[in-house]
């Protein structure tokens, strides 16, 4: 059959080209030693037919003391520079309860834009969102109807922009390329922190996890995304095959396709009395008994067969031309099955889709008041219904439904190989779930990007971006050397002092010196974590040479902890190689360890 032959031929389209590169990353140094990392993206503009632009996405100041080694380094600030602050009309927008559209777009951002995240201290989004629900229960709740509504329609717009653009950076990370010349500027231990915090943001209580743990919580996220794109590959590709559709994954580059679209042959219309249609988990309504594609007049692509169903350019003798009419797309990487992102012959759909459930939340929570916590039996029922109709395929994780969005537009505006038209057509139809007032369009969101990285770039160059800098440096400094009680107190002082006084023309130079040996400690207690978490025997798993130079680092520092005498004790008790057990025995004679450690070292044995 045609379609059988198809759906081999596109599962490889969109690996045959080799464009440049999507994106790249670009280091650029600033005031005292520190640096801003930058990953720019090559956007296609639909407003300049599809021309490429270099666009400024994602940007972390990287705290480095001036030093190419990574073991000093410590990452601060993650700005997403297609996030910005909205107009007045987008704020007074996302307060109308059942205000489901865009709210115009905002032109251009001349302020420095505000982090999306602070690395160095992520709980502080924990504590402010917790303060901010707390709020809103106990003194706008009890205001009434439409103070509650109000007051959660706001909230709900800014935390789903606010979602949108991370899940957006967190696209842009998982397509850039990870070659030697990417990690040459950001290491792989850095790339894994970006992303795991960019991605716990997301979660309540994700800035509480602990920086050793972000490296197992990246190996699991990616490779449940991995899993999940490839079980609704599979999927999409069954139920395609068993009615008679056409399969095409989409990707970036040749990386794994998060996309996918399903077409219909026009020539196999001719037959559609004898086909069957099992539009379960597909969410389509039957090809062969819609009259309307008989008369199609959508958009069609037409593409050149030869006598073995082999794909050939136009104007091959002897090819064969087979019309092809888009029916849907969807995204691979919502949880369980595929998600219906655009309907071509129903376009409303997956708008009504949203706009029901988001209707149904914003009745039921800010006019009715009727919340999870608050109400047990609310929540029972919502859990059971929600459980039942997620078991028969239906969307009802909108956390899921924002990033799968999310994804298809990072995808349409990096994309080169569609077809303008095409792209043009899913990027219409992708306009209609822009339910967020506080959202911008595509092409704004690039001039935005660019306009506020130049000005990131002359604050951070500027005496505020030091003084800020060398304040951060200063707290830092003290979490190393105060009790958790004592920094409590002092930063209840600094509410009326303002932070300690930074003058960034005069650099303390035993701050940097003082910061660099706590730095490069915990980069090494960092490392010992590590190696000790990945299985019983570390020397097996990890080079014993790099876990050697560790231990010699904490066994000659003199900030040693009692962690550094408990990590060491456990590279010797666990470690088979005779040599990396003789470097730790003598690290554990450095005074600051043996200080630490409150009894002997048992005996490890031959």
């Amino acid at each position: 059959m045609l379609q059988s032959a198809l759906v081999t031929l596109l599962l490889g389209a969109g690996f045959l080209s080799q464009p440049p590169p999507s994106y790249r990353v670009e280091v650029q140094p600033v005031a005292d030693g520190a640096e801003l990392i930058t990953v720019f993206g090559r956007l296609q503009n639909p407003a300049s037919g599809f021309q490429d632009l270099d666009v400024p996405l994602l940007t972390v100041l990287r705290d480095s003391l001036g030093s190419s080694d990574p073991a000093n380094a410590r990452l601060r600030d993650v700005w997403i520079l297609t996030s910005t602050r909205p107009t007045p009309w987008q704020r007074v927008a996302s307060a109308l309860s059942f205000g489901f559209f865009r709210a115009g777009s905002k032109s251009h951002a001349n302020r420095v834009p505000s982090p999306a995240l602070d690395l160095a201290s992520p709980y502080k989004s924990v504590y402010s969102d917790l303060f901010s629900d707390g709020l809103q229960v106990l003194e706008f709740d009890p205001l009434g109807a439409a103070i509650r509504s109000t007051t959660r329609t706001y909230r709900g717009n800014s935390s789903d922009y606010s979602k949108l653009q991370v899940f957006q950076a967190l696209a842009t990370l998982d397509n850039l390329e990870r070659d030697p010349d990417t990690l040459s500027v950001l290491p792989d231990s850095q790339f894994r922190e970006i992303y795991s915090r960019l991605s716990l943001s997301t979660h309540a209580f994700g800035g509480l996890v602990r920086e050793q743990h972000l490296s197992k919580y990246y190996d699991k996220r990616t490779s449940q995304l991995q899993e999940t794109r490839g079980h609704n590959w599979d999927l999409l590709r069954q139920r395609a095959e068993l009615n008679g559709l056409i399969f095409e994954p989409l990707a970036i580059e040749s990386g794994t396709p998060s996309e996918a679209l399903l077409w219909i042959a026009r020539s196999d219309l001719d037959g559609r009395a004898e086909r069957r249609f099992d539009g379960q988990l597909l969410s389509l309504a039957n090809p062969w008994t819609d009259d309307r594609l008989m008369h199609w007049t959508g958009y069609t692509q037409t593409r050149y067969f030869d006598s073995d169903n082999h794909a050939v350019p136009p104007g091959t003798p002897g090819a064969r031309t087979e019309e092809m009419i888009p029916l849907a797309l969807y995204n691979l990487d919502y949880p369980r099955v595929p998600l219906l992102l655009a309907d071509f012959r129903d376009t409303l759909k997956p708008k009504r889709r949203e706009m029901v459930s988001q209707g149904a939340t914003s009745m039921v929570t800010g006019v009715f008041g009727l919340t999870r916590f608050g109400n047990p039996e609310f929540f029972a029922a919502e859990a059971f219904f929600s459980f039942y109709r997620g078991r028969h395929g239906a969307a009802m994780n909108r956390s899921a439904r924002l990033q799968a969005y999310s994804e298809a537009r990072e995808f349409l505006s990096v994309d080169s190989d569609l077809d303008p038209a095409l792209k043009t057509e899913l990027q219409r139809h992708l306009d209609h779930l822009a339910l967020n007032p506080r959202e911008n369009d595509v092409a704004h969101e690039a001039n935005l990007a660019r306009e506020q990285y130049a000005t990131l770039l002359q604050w951070a160059e500027s005496s505020r971006g030091a003084a800020k800098l060398e304040r951060d440096r200063r707290k830092e400094l003290e979490a190393y050397t105060k009790s958790p009680g004592a920094r409590f107190f002092v930063d209840l002082g600094r509410i009326f002092t303002r932070g300690p006084h930074a003058d960034p023309d005069q650099p303390n130079g035993v701050l940097h010196a003082q910061l660099d040996a706590y730095r490069r400690t915990a980069y090494y207690e960092r490392f010992l974590d590590q190696i000790l978490a990945s299985g019983p025997a570390p020397d097996v798993v990890w080079d014993a040479e790099a876990i050697s130079q560790s231990v010699s680092a904490l066994g000659s520092s003199a900030n040693a902890a009692p962690k550094a005498q408990h990590l060491i004790s456990e590279v010797c008790a666990r470690s088979t190689d005779a040599n990396l057990r003789a470097t730790c025995l003598r690290a554990r004679q450095n005074p600051a360890i043996e200080a630490a450690a409150p009894t002997p070292v048992a005996t490890l044995g031959p």
